[in-house]
């Protein structure tokens, strides 16, 4: 397996437990809360727990004929995907 591929791997990680302990902080004040927002957040979120989860396989699988012509561009959506989650968390700070 490719650096490329091991790098895809673990910042794909990396944003599946930060979405895991968004799901977690949201859970947390939605219980001290209740208000409605906080059942769409954890909703959409969760959505984008298991699409992560789905990403780490789908690198894992695709590192093993695929080369660094995909990996790299991967890596640059991976990025992304994390910088979304922090202006999310950001936003729901706020």
């Amino acid at each position: 397996m490719e650096i490329f591929w091991i790098s895809d791997i673990v910042i794909a990680l990396f944003e599946l437990i930060a979405l895991l302990i968004l799901v977690i902080l949201y859970a947390i004040s939605y219980r001290k809360y209740r208000a409605k927002i906080y059942v769409q957040i954890i909703s959409f979120t969760s959505i984008f727990t298991v699409q992560s989860a789905l990403t780490i396989y789908i690198y894992y699988y695709f590192s093993r004929f695929l080369g660094a012509t995909v990996a790299i561009p991967l890596m640059a959506l991976s990025i992304l995907g994390i910088a979304a989650i922090a202006m999310l968390f950001r936003f729901m700070r706020q």
